[in-house]
């Protein structure tokens, strides 16, 4: 299970990086891609449109799964950033992650996390005299 579901996430991710405006039933059928001949086809089918469906209801703003989801990254991402080194970090982004299920997205996450690291340190550079002057204005 565990090499099904590490493969579909590699393959949706690929896809999702390659293809601007993908379709809810093409993340679907990559999805599946891994599944098949492990059940029937009526049923892998019906399978199918029941995550087709979850999909498009999940992903609207404000739905609570899609807010716990995009929390958790969220945090997940600021974890590794402000989480010292980079292991320590890692550690915390990848126990945010795991709550909702999205452990597998960490080395995204840490990939994420250091392009923020490094606009962080040019921005400092070369805004920071003026950030320690706002700051000693407030």
């Amino acid at each position: 299970m565990e090499y099904i579901v590490t493969n579909s996430v590699k393959a949706v991710t690929k896809l999702l990086d390659s293809v601007e405006d993908v379709g809810i039933i093409e993340i679907v059928e990559k999805f599946y891609e891994f599944m098949e001949g492990c059940e029937d086809a009526e049923k892998l089918q019906a399978s199918k449109e029941v995550m087709a469906n979850m999909l498009l209801k999940s992903l609207r703003d404000g739905d609570p799964v899609f807010e716990r989801v995009s929390r958790a990254v969220y945090v997940a991402v600021r974890s590794a950033v402000l989480g010292g080194n980079v292991a320590h970090g890692r550690n915390l982004a990848e126990t945010v992650l795991r709550r909702v299920g999205a452990a597998v997205l960490v080395d995204r996450v840490i990939e994420m996390a250091d392009v923020l690291i490094i606009v962080a340190k040019v921005s400092g550079g070369v805004h920071g005299e003026w950030y320690l002057q706002v700051v000693n204005n407030v």
